[in-house]
């Protein structure tokens, strides 16, 4: 496949808001209220690992489609900065108490 589309572009654009939306949405929710952040990490993580793998897979493999690795890419920061919230918010609350 060629470059980008404006298509693509748009899509992409609009897709990556909703992902910032999303996890800015999650990580006030997480400053604010009392979440079992053990889980949260350990379900982080796994989901962190999963967009890593997929995301990686997609890189080795692919045919010189760039659009699916560009959305794996959102997806695996969106999984990580939700992992590396829940890491920030459980060791500022155990600091605090």
């Amino acid at each position: 496949m060629g470059p980008f589309t404006k298509e693509d572009l748009i899509g992409s654009l609009i897709f990556l808001v909703i992902l910032v939306v999303v996890a800015w949405i999650n990580l006030r929710k997480m400053k604010t209220g009392s979440y079992d952040f053990k889980a949260l990490r350990k379900r982080g993580l796994m989901w962190t690992e999963i967009a890593a793998a997929l995301f990686l897979l997609q890189l080795l493999l692919r045919k010189g489609d760039p659009r699916f690795l560009l959305v794996l890419g959102m997806v695996l920061l969106f999984a990580a900065s939700q992992w590396l919230g829940a890491i920030y918010f459980d060791r500022r609350n155990k600091r605090d108490s």
